[in-house]
């Protein structure tokens, strides 16, 4: 009989819920249903799976099983194992939700002397004769207006460059979007284009555009959603990758000393990096790797997370996971061991306070602590 705790059923019912259980592990999990007298199965409130969520989980998987079950020969416990332990996790799912259990708590070891919060709404914008505004108040107010541009801001906290002279008469004047590490926010271009900054990310671009081409600068993680304008082709240019634009929604992720990412939505885009060019078609990426560009299907709900409020990630080395939340926590990250090709599979809420940030993490089997403005993870 396999030995039943707690953290290795919150594993296996987490893996099972994401569909990646192995017929052994799905066993393991009937098992421990069979023994457990109904026994609740804490969910931490980090994690991205509200009551909703688990049932279409859960009765899509029932549904495939039943389906399954018509057309292969499978052996009758393994296809019944599968269904009831779907419907066992639907009848404790109540329980899930609101029930924590002092073995957690022990094993998360959290010392709150200093609070931690996730990122806000802020950032800092520097206008063409050098002037910084800090962006993080969220109330609608005209920023800086001449008679070139207007820069407003909305209570929902954006800002908005309104282009008020006509492109024969303007003058070239850069601007600069920054996000410090913690923060996030979003942009309306002069032509109408908005893009989404994450946290830790630049974005350098001209008050008005040309009347032939469109371009910005990016360091950082941005998403775009460019205006169509045949006349005037838009281009994102960062860390030596230059991407052509034809009306389009896509994810820019160029971080220093990180391998870029580019991810299309929907539209059209040429990468061009290493000499070489790629054209993407909606659900593909094109990213950096040994100096090679390559392209490959993407994960869109990976790619488009951070916008919608999670940490996505699947089979993530456990380093670059944690950089993203380093930047959005703003914590140091201190390693102990020196197993660095540990991975990281899981959806996070962002909004997550620091406590559930780390019992999520322990719940997804990366044993860590935090302790002041400092996380600790044991690889």
């Amino acid at each position: 009989m396999v030995d039943h705790n707690q953290f290795r059923i919150k594993q296996l019912a987490y893996k099972w819920l994401q569909g990646t259980c192995t017929p052994e592990e799905e066993a393991e999990l009937q098992e421990w249903y069979e023994t457990s007298n109904g026994e609740p199965l804490p969910i931490p409130e980090g994690l991205a799976t509200d009551e909703q969520q688990l049932k279409e989980l859960l009765f899509s998987n029932i549904k495939q099983e039943i389906q399954a079950s018509k057309i292969r020969r499978i052996p009758q416990r393994v296809k019944l194992g599968g269904i009831a332990a779907a419907l066992a996790l639907l009848f404790i799912l109540p329980l899930y939700l609101v029930k924590r259990t002092s073995g957690d708590s022990q094993r998360v070891a959290v010392k709150m002397q200093q609070q931690v919060h996730p990122g806000i709404k802020a950032a800092v914008l520097t206008l063409a004769d050098g002037t910084k505004i800090d962006l993080s108040a969220q109330q609608q107010s005209v920023l800086h207006q001449d008679e070139q541009v207007k820069v407003i801001t909305t209570a929902s906290g954006t800002v908005q460059y309104q282009f008020t002279a006509s492109r024969k008469t303007a003058t070239s004047r850069t601007n600069t979007i920054e996000t410090p590490i913690g923060t996030e926010y979003t942009i309306i271009l002069a032509d109408g284009s908005k893009v989404w900054l994450n946290a830790g990310s630049v974005l350098t671009f001209p008050e008005s555009f040309a009347s032939n081409s469109r371009e910005v600068k990016l360091s950082g993680e941005g998403y775009f959603e460019v205006s169509h304008d045949s006349k005037r082709p838009f281009y994102v240019r960062s860390n030596e990758q230059t991407i052509r634009v034809f009306g389009t929604h896509f994810n820019v992720r160029s971080y220093p000393n990180e391998n870029n990412k580019t991810t299309l939505i929907a539209g059209s885009v040429q990468v061009s990096q290493f000499g070489k060019s790629k054209m993407l078609k909606p659900g593909q990426a094109a990213f950096t790797t040994g100096g090679n560009l390559i392209v490959a299907e993407a994960n869109i709900e990976e790619a488009m997370a951070w916008k919608n409020g999670f940490f996505y990630f699947e089979s993530t080395p456990i380093k670059d996971a944690l950089a993203a939340i380093k930047r959005w926590y703003n914590v140091d990250i201190v390693y102990k061991g020196t197993n660095e090709k540990r991975e990281l599979t899981g959806k996070i809420k962002r909004n997550s306070t620091a406590q559930q940030l780390v019992e999520t993490l322990n719940f997804l089997d990366i044993k860590c602590r935090l302790e002041n403005n400092k996380i600790e993870v044991e690889l």
